[in-house]
């Protein structure tokens, strides 16, 4: 049975298609049902979706000129650089808060471990929205204590143009 054989969509041996199936899957000439089935058969099978790709981009695709290359190169390595220091940075961000609440005692609360030196054994157990109430309030007396020793610096005649 000859590959060109009209009609014959599927290799009897591999299962994959045809080249005549995907000569007919290109110029559009299979009927709905036989597109379909091409078509699930391309969702899961690579070497035909490479061959198919290689048929459809033989005559369509022409060279990059040599300048392009260099700024498309240049592009992607930027997107890449970008993607990396992202995805760290929120990395390290979550590290940070979670060590923030682990040091608070949230997570060891939260397993029902109480830690000695945070509450007497006959207290009842706090709730996390107060440990982190207690968190929120602690950072933000930080901050006010911080903004505090700036409002104290005299900045007058420190810049040659401060009357314009």
């Amino acid at each position: 049975m000859s590959e060109w054989e009209e009609g014959v969509l599927f290799d009897d041996e591999t299962g994959c298609l045809t080249d005549y199936a995907l000569a007919s899957l290109m110029d559009g000439s299979l009927e709905e049902l036989q597109r379909l089935e091409a078509a699930e058969h391309l969702s899961f099978c690579d070497a035909c979706v490479e061959r198919y790709t290689a048929l459809l981009t033989e005559e369509s695709l022409l060279p990059a000129p040599e300048l392009m290359k260099q700024s498309i190169l240049q592009t992607l390595r930027k997107r890449a650089a970008k993607v990396m220091v992202n995805r760290y940075f929120h990395m390290g961000v979550a590290a940070c808060l979670t060590l923030i609440l682990w040091g608070a005692g949230v997570f060891g609360n939260m397993a029902g471990a109480e830690p000695a030196y945070k509450q007497q054994p006959e207290e009842p157990r706090k709730p996390v929205s107060s440990y982190l109430e207690d968190v929120a309030s602690g950072v933000a007396g930080g901050l006010n204590q911080f903004m505090d020793q700036f409002s104290t610096i005299d900045l007058r005649g420190a810049f040659s143009d401060e009357k314009k």
